[in-house]
Formats: C-alpha cells, sequence, structure tokens
C-alpha cells in the first residue's frame, strides 16, 4: 500500500483533494483564500497603512472593489488626502505622502484642467513590497509554494524563462568526471570502448583534458584491443614524444628571449594527448584499414624498367627508389605517377636518406649527394670515399645527458647540427656536417681534388671489411 500523499493545511482550514467531496464546510477556492490571508496580514491590528497619518472623515478598513467607470471624475479629494489602504503594506517609516496635484500655473494663465490622481509607479511599488512578499512566501506549506511558482512560470514571458533557465541549470548540473578523484574517473572510462570515449571527449574541454591525458585509460586500451607489444616499443615512442615536446618548449623560450619570430606551433588551451593515446590512434588506424578496409586498393606501377631497385624509402608523402641505373626516382603514393627524376650519378646508387625536402644518397661513384626535393637540384657533392658508398644515415640533434668536471649532469644538444654518417666497402665511417639551407653549393668529387671538403667531420677507419649497414 502506498502511504497517502500529506494533505496541506493550518488553524481553521486544510486543502481538499481532487476526489474529495466536502462536508458541509465553506470552499474557498485558492486566489480568493491568498487574497484574504494578504488582507488579514495587512489589516490586523492595524487601523491604518505603516507610514501613512490618519486623516479625518477617512475610514480605515479597506474601500470595496468597484470597478473603474470611464467617466470624468466628478469630486476631488483634499490636495493632502492620504490614498486608501493597499491590499500590501509599505515599509516601515516611510514618509508622508506629499501632493499629487501640479505647481499652480504662473499669474495671467487660464485656470488648471482638473486631473485624475498621480497613480505611483507599479514597478516601484511592487519594488518597494518585495520583502513583505518574500515573508508572506516563505510563511506558506510547500506545496502551496510550488503551486504559486508555476502559477507565475504558466504566465511569464519567454525571456524571463530564459534567464531562469540560464540560472537554475548551472546551479543543479553535476559534472561528475570533474568532481570525483582521478583514479574512480579512469575506471569508469575503462568501460567505453574507443569509439564512445572518441565522443565523449567532444562533450567540453574539461571531458577532453581528462581523457587524453590519463595513461592509464589508454595502456588498458592498447592492451584489450591486442595492439600492446610488451611496452618496450610503447615506452620508447613515449621518450621521443616527450623530447620532441621539450625541445620545441625550449625553441620557443628561446625565440621570447630573443625577440625573434617564433617558427614553432603556439600553445594551445588544450594540454597534449599522453603519448599513449597518440600511439593507439596510429595503430589502430592502421590495424583498421589494412584489416577491415572492405575493398583494399592496390597500385602498381613500373619504376626502373629492367634495372635493379637498389633501395626505397618512403618520406613525408613521397616513395623515394634508386636503381643501379644510376637514376632516383620520386612516385606519388595514391597513383604512381612520376613526380620527378634525379639524374647526376656516375654509377648505382645503393644508399638513400631523406629529412623533410633534403635527400641524401651514396653511389658505387664513391660519393654522396645532397639533393633538393622541391627542385630536383643536386646542391652538394661530397667525395673522400676510395669505393662504393654501401649505406648513410641522417643524426638529427638530442638532448643527451653530459657529465661535467665537477660531476654535476646537464642536459645539452649533441651533435650541435644535422650529422652524415656514411659507410663504405673501403672499411671506414665518415661524418659529414649536413647542409642548411642557403648555404653556398659545394662540390668535391674525390680525395683527389685539392679543396679541402668544409663538411667532412671526421674519418673512422678500423674496420677489416666493408660497412654495408649504419642502422646501429
Amino acid at each position: 500500500m502506498q502511504e497517502e500523499q500529506e494533505v496541506a493545511g493550518g488553524i481553521g482550514w486544510r486543502m481538499l483533494k481532487r476526489e474529495e467531496e466536502p462536508e458541509g464546510s465553506h470552499i474557498v477556492g485558492l486566489a480568493e483564500a491568498v487574497e484574504r490571508y494578504g488582507k488579514k496580514r495587512t489589516h490586523a491590528g492595524l487601523d491604518m497603512m505603516e507610514g501613512v497619518e490618519a486623516t479625518s472623515g477617512v475610514s480605515p478598513s479597506a474601500p470595496p472593489r468597484k470597478k473603474a467607470r470611464p467617466a470624468a471624475v466628478s469630486h476631488i479629494p483634499p490636495v493632502n488626502a492620504a490614498a486608501p489602504p493597499s491590499p500590501l503594506p509599505s515599509p516601515r517609516g516611510s514618509p508622508a505622502p506629499e501632493s499629487i496635484w501640479p505647481s499652480a500655473p504662473p499669474s495671467g494663465a487660464s485656470s488648471p484642467i482638473p486631473q485624475a490622481p498621480f497613480q505611483p509607479d507599479l514597478s516601484l511599488t511592487t519594488l518597494m513590497t518585495l520583502p513583505s512578499l518574500l515573508s508572506h512566501f516563505s510563511n506558506l506549506p510547500a506545496p502551496l509554494q510550488s503551486h504559486l511558482l508555476l502559477t507565475l512560470l504558466r504566465h511569464s514571458p519567454l525571456s524571463v524563462l530564459r534567464t531562469l533557465h540560464s540560472v537554475l541549470a548551472p546551479t543543479l548540473a553535476r559534472d561528475f568526471l570533474t568532481l570525483l578523484p582521478p583514479e574512480l574517473v579512469s575506471h569508469i572510462l575503462s568501460f567505453l570502448p574507443f569509439s564512445t570515449l572518441a565522443r565523449a571527449s567532444r562533450v567540453c574541454k574539461a571531458w577532453r583534458a581528462i581523457i587524453d591525458s590519463d595513461p592509464v585509460l589508454w595502456r588498458d586500451l592498447l592492451k584489450s584491443t591486442k595492439i600492446w607489444f610488451g611496452g618496450e616499443s610503447e615506452n620508447a615512442f613515449a621518450e621521443s614524444i616527450y623530447a620532441r615536446r621539450r625541445h620545441a618548449d625550449q625553441a620557443r623560450l628561446r625565440s621570447i628571449r630573443n625577440d625573434t619570430p617564433l617558427l614553432v606551433s603556439l600553445p594551445v588551451s588544450l594540454p597534449l594527448p599522453h603519448p599513449f593515446k597518440i600511439l593507439f590512434k596510429s595503430r589502430h588506424l592502421t590495424r583498421t584499414r589494412w584489416v577491415s578496409n572492405p575493398e583494399p586498393k592496390h597500385v602498381s606501377f613500373p619504376a626502373h624498367g629492367s634495372s635493379v631497385v637498389t633501395c626505397l624509402i618512403f618520406s613525408h608523402g613521397r616513395i623515394i627508389s634508386a636503381s643501379d641505373d644510376h637514376s632516383i626516382r620520386i612516385y606519388s603514393p595514391p597513383t604512381g605517377e612520376l613526380v620527378r627524376l634525379l639524374q647526376g650519378h656516375e654509377g648505382g646508387v645503393w644508399a638513400l636518406a631523406a629529412s623533410k625536402d633534403i635527400l641524401v644518397s651514396g653511389s658505387t661513384d664513391r660519393t654522396v649527394r645532397i639533393w633538393d626535393l622541391n627542385t630536383g637540384r643536386c646542391t652538394h657533392v661530397f667525395g673522400g670515399h676510395t669505393s662504393t658508398v654501401r649505406c648513410l644515415a641522417i643524426v638529427k640533434p638530442e638532448w643527451v645527458d653530459v657529465e661535467q668536471e665537477s660531476g654535476a649532469i646537464v642536459k645539452e644538444r649533441w651533435p650541435k647540427r644535422p650529422l652524415i654518417i656514411t659507410g663504405s666497402r673501403d672499411h671506414s665511417l665518415r661524418v659529414w656536417t649536413m647542409p642548411r639551407s642557403g648555404e653556398p653549393e659545394y662540390k668535391c668529387f674525390g680525395p683527389d681534388d685539392g679543396d679541402i671538403d668544409p663538411a667532412e667531420v671526421c674519418v673512422v677507419s678500423c674496420w677489416l671489411f666493408s660497412v654495408k649497414s649504419s642502422d646501429s
């Protein structure tokens, strides 16, 4: 059995239910009851309103309600007569009413035309009686308070409802992700699939920051989707991302100190995502495109004819291949179209390495060439090896720990600028400085040339056999 609903009531009155029949008692509507209650509070024990002086000949009781007639005013009351009491009390200590008639016209003017008494402004009157209204409202039972508020809302315009919504919505809203401890938030989010997490991160900036920066969440996603490969490769990827961000932050600070234009990206309002999230996105998209692609597209195209393709790399949206026909070719991956043909080597090309728009190649003609991929020009030629350049690599600067003579460990960039390391069948490694854009072109075709190669840093010759790999 359900408990009966509590009936509102008081001394001498109670509220009837819709299905309840009266038992000979006098029934009063809600509007009439509220009006009687206001009159009772207003005139109880008071002959006049507070702050209004009594005037002879004026009855203290409330005047009867009459409909206003459109006829002209037949009687003009005395100038200082007080207005009849209002159902709403005036604020305590209000001054005595002043003359409601305008000042007399200047001499010589016609006699004034009788005018209607001045009515006080309704907004001002309501504002001054607001404390009394609040007192009456707070004394009402909760059901009557709810009914009164609902009645006011039904008669309110749309602009007032919008204002109420803008105030009530933030007050009633509760963002559980920002209120709960991080451990509970991570546990709750762990039950969501990746697609739901991606949609949840677009709700607001706070949710985006919480989801993107949670390493446990993305590590568990990597493991549950079986794209976690033991942890060693994942930690190495995270360290590389952190090193790249530190490098960008230091470059930004240096540019601020030197007051130079900033070439790196400006900081954003959102925190950067955790490296595990970046890794999950990359691996998830790779697997989806390989495994879940219903219509895989296969592109094949002729490259170097009947010549042997000796090496091939993919760099910045380019397929770069080399052959023993002395040429290097650049293709577009989507279409297989030949974009550029690089010619200049006098022997087969056996080693390639690229960094952005710079390509480094090594050949059986014992030279190392630097190419501008935007123009296809050979800008530098390094000679020095006495046999085929079999392998090469580009070493970029990184922040490393360096122990000083005092024993302190400091962070330094090594090397100071990018280097090229080449290995040859002449049992030697050579280290060259990577040319910068805008530097003068230099071409040295062999050790017999009289000029000293400015790009050569050092030569290491300690191998008994030819050097065929520079990956390590």
